[in-house]
């Protein structure tokens, strides 16, 4: 899974990519690609494509597993929230960070947000590859 992540977050540099994270229980077992639609500033700001989020949701119904959160890259930035990423995240969802330093994945970082939704909290969640 983390390998399909690296993946699809190096070929979207240097924009920022994104995507669904999928599994049971909090353990991450797969992802589901999804595509920034956001026609400007794509290099520090994304946009998931709505299909994408119901199409996800179609993908775990089939198969059983959940939609956990999201994913998505800074590019050439450290891979913690943005007062961007706080003002578009949904609460009960993880939300995973990665950093694409010239191309190449760097710092993986988890976040949830706080009960009152006003900053995130790091967490720990398995990945299964």
């Amino acid at each position: 899974m983390v390998n399909k992540m690296k993946e699809h977050l190096e070929q979207t540099y240097p924009y920022e990519g994104c995507g669904v994270m999928l599994g049971k229980d909090n353990v991450v077992t797969d992802i589901y690609r999804g595509t920034n639609i956001r026609q400007e500033r794509k290099e520090d700001r994304f946009v998931l494509d709505p299909s994408d989020i119901v199409n996800a949701e179609k993908y775990a119904k089939q198969q059983g597993i959940d939609v956990l959160g999201f994913y998505h890259s800074h590019p050439d930035h450290p891979a913690r929230p943005s007062a961007t990423d706080l003002e578009s995240a949904w609460e009960g969802y993880y939300y995973i960070i990665v950093s694409i330093d010239k191309g190449v994945m760097g710092k993986i970082g988890l976040f949830r947000l706080s009960e009152q939704a006003d900053r995130f909290i790091e967490e720990v969640i398995n990945i299964e590859d």
